[in-house]
Parts: C-alpha cells; sequence; structure tokens
C-alpha cells in the first residue's frame, strides 16, 4: 500500500469518527425536539418511535402559554448578570493586569470564588434577600449569579489584557491620549473576541443556574430550569410540555452560539499566538 492510499484511509476514517461524534452529540437536541412535537400516546411507546407521522403543537401551545414569563425572567437575569460581569471584569482585570494591584494573591482569591460549591452560600443569600425584601425578585437572582460570573470574567478579561502589548498603551499616551481613551480605543477592541468569549460563558451559566433561582424565586421570578422542574403530574414527569419548554430554553444559547462564532474562535485562541 503505497503513501497516497493510506492517507486516503486515513482521512476517511477520520470523517467517520467525526460524523460519529456530530450524529451522537446531536441526537440529544434531536430526540427532545421529536418528543416536543410527538403526540401524547406515541411518547412511552417501546421500543421508542425514531420519528412521528402525526406531529403536534399541543406542547408547544402549552410552554408559549404557561412558560413564557419564565423564559423572559431568564433573559433578563442572564442579561443583566452579564453585563454585570463584564463590567466589572473589564474594569477589575484591567487594574490587576496594569498595575498589579493585589500583587498575585488578591486576583488568586478572586477566582477561588468561583471553586467553591454554591450550596454553601444559599442560606446567607437567602436571609440577606429575606430582609432586604427581594425574595422572588429577578435582582436577587442577578446578584446572587455575580458570586460566580464576575471571578470568572475578572481572571478571563485580566488573562486576555496581559496578551495586549502594553507598549500599544504607552504610544497612544505620549501621542496625547487618556489613560480612559486608551482603554476605549486601545485595549478593548483588541480584547473585544475574548470579551464575547466571557460574556457567552457568563450568559450561558446564569440562563443554567437552578439551585439559586429555586431558593431565591417563588412565582414572579422563576426561571426557566425551575418551571421545568416542576413539571410533574400523578404519573411523573410531563415529557411533552417538559421536552418542548426545554427547547424553547436553548433556543438563545444557540442564536447566541452562531451569531458570535467568529468571535468565539478568535477570543478562545486569543494570546495562543505571539
Amino acid at each position: 500500500m503505497n503513501k497516497r492510499n493510506k492517507l486516503l484511509i486515513r482521512k476517511t476514517l477520520i470523517s467517520i469518527v467525526m460524523v460519529l461524534i456530530v450524529i451522537v452529540s446531536l441526537f440529544p437536541i434531536y430526540w427532545m425536539l421529536l418528543t416536543s412535537v410527538q403526540p401524547r400516546h406515541e411518547l412511552m411507546n417501546y421500543p421508542p418511535n425514531f420519528y412521528t407521522r402525526h406531529p403536534t403543537l399541543e406542547f408547544w401551545k402549552f410552554t408559549f402559554k404557561e412558560s413564557i414569563l419564565e423564559f423572559f425572567n431568564s433573559l433578563v437575569i442572564a442579561f443583566f448578570a452579564t453585563i454585570a460581569a463584564i463590567i466589572c471584569g473589564a474594569t477589575s482585570g484591567y487594574a490587576f493586569a496594569r498595575y498589579k494591584v493585589g500583587g498575585d494573591t488578591l486576583p488568586f482569591w478572586i477566582l477561588s470564588l468561583k471553586f467553591f460549591p454554591p450550596v454553601v452560600a444559599i442560606v446567607p443569600y437567602f436571609l440577606m434577600m429575606r430582609t432586604l425584601r427581594l425574595i422572588d425578585t429577578c435582582t436577587a437572582v442577578i446578584i446572587t449569579h455575580m458570586i460566580i460570573t464576575v471571578p470568572f470574567a475578572v481572571w478571563m478579561i485580566k488573562g486576555f489584557i496581559q496578551e495586549v502589548p502594553r507598549e500599544l498603551e504607552e504610544a497612544a499616551m505620549i501621542d496625547g491620549c487618556s489613560q480612559l481613551n486608551v482603554i476605549r480605543i486601545i485595549t478593548l477592541p483588541i480584547i473585544a473576541p475574548g470579551l464575547v468569549v466571557t460574556a457567552l460563558f457568563c450568559f450561558i451559566w446564569s440562563w443554567n443556574d437552578f439551585m439559586f433561582a429555586l431558593i431565591l424565586t417563588r412565582n414572579k421570578a422563576m426561571t426557566i430550569p425551575v418551571a421545568i422542574a416542576g413539571m410533574r403530574e400523578a404519573h411523573g414527569l410531563m415529557w411533552g410540555e417538559v421536552s418542548a419548554t426545554a427547547a424553547l430554553g436553548t433556543i438563545p444559547i444557540i442564536i447566541m452560539a452562531i451569531i458570535l462564532q467568529k468571535y468565539l474562535v478568535r477570543g478562545l485562541s486569543l494570546g495562543s499566538i505571539k
């Protein structure tokens, strides 16, 4: 077997493996979407049906009627938690990267907040929010989400800023730029892909959070994950309703990933090549 044939076989095997990985990765999404449009009498068939000839929008109608408030609550909470994380992360990250505020100890201490189990803080947070009369409000959930998103954003953005040559900022300041203008005109545009990556991860974490939203909300500020967990009936989970609501909950993340795809690649590789 010559070298060309070996290379062809290798490429074929790699392609087959990649196709299998894609199928395995996408199958749960396909199964969720299928379950959301299957008639109720087909949901518990054994062996299961991998397609349906009689799709229905019954469960989607239920979702838009009963869970649309929770969907918008999740959007508001994730959006403002992400904005707060990026603002705090950008300002603090710049101070840590350029002025060595706190040395090496303070940035690591901030990052360590992300490592401890969130359940450790849930009781103090609950008592604090109850004292402030913020239980069952989006504000309470946004504040608690910042305990995870802000340390992550600070550490990520600090690393991105450190990859920006200091000489660029010094040259701009010699030309008359103020420190604020240097950050706005030079630093932030360069690390923009990194900011997008950080924002997306913060948004995903806040969007998927269950524990904080479960403890701190009741009805008005309930989020999509909590709503899905409560979809039960006498015989168990409401599989069709759960699948339709879960599918609705994945739409914002998929849309963001598609729109920001080019920034994700650049952001994840930022600093990998000098």
